[in-house]
């Protein structure tokens, strides 16, 4: 494998600061989100199809992205480099990978590696982690002072006006239900509306195993004391800001106490 590349960004600088694309608008992905276009072409995704997104990239423009996971806002930084692409050659930014290099030249292909190694890649992602954190926390204070919320209990059918936190605690007291405490919990309706969705269609939400009935599946849940959610199920994560503190403190080494202070004053 030859590598090349990186060849304006050898020092570990940027010379004008950083500007994000406009947000699309709120946290989460829900249907009606807009598309993601292909950093090179006029094809377009949906948010929730990224990875089709990324194989055709790869495909057909012979693009890697690195640790995408990691990305806080996928649409925002495609955007970004879409843009950057347009105004320099690609490999002002990525490294050249040739693979097959040891066959004659023309079996020879060349991929491009976009990556946090390139400084102004790195910046991008910690600013897109600050946005995102910064959205989230904005989302969680407007949820806390919320008394206009309507729920039913997905147990007993009660329904409860006011605060979240209401119908939080009832789970927890009368059923045995906690998943967290209301202060810890960020995009709640959407929260509930998935567990919600998973009893309808008779879905353990511990072990997710499926049942024939409504009572077979209640009788299951309190014997097996399963009423509570699967830590395994990463589905759940957007869904608790403390994933949201620890990506951004482990991935970015220059986090600011004030920021810190500013997080872990809201969160306790």
């Amino acid at each position: 494998v030859q590598e090349e590349g990186l060849n304006s960004y050898s020092k570990d600088c940027i010379l004008e600061p950083l500007s994000l694309p406009e947000s699309p608008g709120g946290t989460t992905t829900l249907e009606g989100s807009p598309s993601v276009p292909c950093i090179f072409c006029e094809e377009h995704f949906p948010v929730a199809e990224q990875d089709k997104l990324l194989k055709h990239m790869i495909i057909e423009h012979k693009i890697v992205i690195a640790d995408i996971k990691l990305v806080a806002d996928f649409r925002r930084y495609i955007l970004y480099w879409r843009k950057r692409f347009t105004e320099q050659p690609i490999t002002d930014f990525c490294s050249v990978i040739r693979i097959n290099s040891t066959a004659p030249f023309e079996e020879q292909e060349n991929y491009f590696l976009l990556c946090d190694v390139l400084p102004e890649d790195r910046i991008l992602r910690e600013e897109l982690q600050k946005q995102r954190l910064k959205e989230i926390l904005e989302q969680q204070q407007q949820e806390r002072n919320d008394t206009n919320f309507h729920g039913i209990c997905m147990f007993c059918n009660e329904e409860f006006l006011g605060n979240r936190s209401v119908i939080l605690n009832h789970m927890a007291r009368e059923h045995a239900f906690n998943i967290g405490l209301p202060d810890n919990i960020v995009n709640c309706n959407e929260f509930l509306c998935i567990l919600q969705k998973k009893l309808d269609n008779l879905q353990c939400l511990y072990c997710e195993k499926t049942f024939r009935d409504k009572n077979t599946l209640k009788d299951h849940m309190r014997k097996k004391q399963h009423r509570k959610i699967n830590p395994k199920n990463r589905e759940y994560d957007r869904f608790y800001v403390i994933n949201y503190l620890v990506r951004l403190s482990f991935h970015n080494l220059k986090f600011d106490c004030s920021t810190a202070n500013k997080i872990f004053l809201r969160t306790n």
